[in-house]
């Protein structure tokens, strides 16, 4: 592109005498000469459209030097030696120009390598999503994650997870959620954490993704290994007698009915006992698959309640909606709401004042169903909580310790959780979540 040079000095001599014209033309009308007004008022026209003549070409030059930097061209620069043209003065700031963005395009551009390489060493998946579900950014750890080469929008997950693809379309800001599928390497577990940004006019979400399934498959191992702790201590208790009486009896002299009675019926009763334990590890390892079918919440409820004794314990249903209703087990579920109440009737029970059970349901905004069951008894232990689902592992003299295992087997079952969700002095609560 040509642009015409013009100089400096050319503006202020062309300015200056407009200004002189107009003056003289004033002058002229104010002494009625009007031989000269016409010559005066071509002056000024002539010099006027010079200016404008001027103006148009510094600015089509400007528009040159925003366009090229607009397209990412800096390749440009103007002579602004001044052996070389009038108007080296205007090249020379245009040049300046054209430095500065260039420097400034530069540190951008080092920026933005320098936070792609922060998010390309980050232990965990990064992807970067626009509010029409369209990919911006995705780290390769989550590609291998997901197991893709590329990922540019989330629906191209739907041969993945169709879970996975609905969370990252609903997941909020702050907010955390837990996908597992089943893929060709095993059953994989994510945890996904959401925050939300604005970023050139643009609603961005950036969603970190974590595979958790080691650190599932480590609990899985600890909680195996707390199992097989109770399991051969309660084994060992029970036979240690039986071998003792046994070998007593054997190499004893004394033929004695009274005392071979009484040694059988000991090893009856532990033998009778080993039995019921057996039995209560099969109820935990055999749970049938759940025989679903539809019903409302509130009947579950005060059938559940039906069947506990609440004694002076303030008891209160609460069901938000009141139509709720649930597509599941109802015997299983029954068995879990009856037992967490016993144990909320027990624990305010032991206190030996008024209490308050309640026994809660809402709807989530996504969808879940969450049932509360809450009491006032005091706080559970520490060293209680950390094995509260361990089967067999109890704090009751005659208890089986098979309850909350065998409540939190059913509920996941049913593609729920059950857990502790609050545990202090004033309330203690049990939550499950229901899809």
């Amino acid at each position: 592109m040509r642009i015409r040079q013009l100089p400096l000095y050319r503006i202020a001599v062309l300015a200056v005498t407009l200004v002189a014209f107009s003056i003289l033309t004033g002058w002229l009308v104010a002494k009625g000469n009007y031989g000269y007004l016409s010559v005066s008022v071509i002056a000024i026209i002539f010099t006027a459209w010079h200016l404008m003549d001027i103006y148009r070409n510094f600015i089509k030059k400007l528009s040159f030097v925003f366009n090229a930097v607009r397209n990412n061209d800096f390749t440009f620069r103007f002579i602004d030696n001044p052996r070389h043209t009038e108007n080296s003065v205007i090249n020379y700031s245009l040049n300046r120009i054209k430095d500065v963005l260039e420097e400034t395009k530069a540190k951008i551009e080092d920026k933005e390598r320098y936070y792609e390489a922060i998010i390309e060493c980050a232990n965990i998946g990064i992807i970067i999503i626009m509010e029409n579900g369209t990919v911006v950014k995705t780290n390769t750890k989550a590609l291998q994650m997901l197991g893709i080469p590329i990922l540019s929008h989330i629906d191209r997950l739907s041969t993945i997870s169709r879970t996975l693809v609905e969370t990252l379309r609903t997941i909020s800001s702050r907010e955390q959620k837990i996908v597992c599928y089943q893929s060709e390497v095993g059953k994989i577990n994510l945890m996904l954490n959401c925050s939300n940004l604005e970023h050139e006019g643009k609603k961005l979400r950036i969603v970190s993704i974590e595979n958790i399934s080691h650190q599932l498959d480590t609990q899985e191992g600890l909680a195996w290994e707390k199992f097989t702790r109770v399991l051969t201590h309660e084994i060992m208790n029970s036979l240690a007698p039986v071998t003792s009486i046994s070998n007593t009896l054997l190499n004893s002299d004394n033929g004695d009915e009274k005392t071979l009675r009484q040694g059988l019926e000991t090893i009856h009763s532990t033998s009778d006992r080993l039995l019921q334990f057996v039995n209560s590890f099969r109820t935990v390892t055999r749970i049938p698959p759940p025989t679903k079918h539809p019903f409302e919440l509130i009947d579950l409820f005060n059938e559940a309640a039906s069947v506990i004794d609440f004694g002076n314990i303030n008891f209160n249903i609460c069901v938000s909606p009141h139509d709720t209703m649930l597509y599941a087990d109802r015997t299983q579920l029954s068995q879990v709401i009856v037992n967490l109440l016993k144990n909320a009737v027990e624990a305010c029970k032991q206190k030996g004042r008024e209490n308050n059970v309640e026994l809660c349901s809402h709807i989530a905004d996504d969808e879940r169903i969450y049932i509360e069951v809450s009491n006032t008894g005091g706080m559970i232990p520490a060293e209680v909580v950390e094995n509260i689902f361990t089967p067999f592992f109890t704090t009751k003299n005659d208890g089986t310790g098979i309850g909350l295992a065998v409540a939190k087997q059913i509920v996941r079952l049913h593609g729920g959780t059950l857990d502790l969700a609050c545990n202090s002095n004033e309330k203690v609560t049990f939550l499950i979540i229901l899809d």
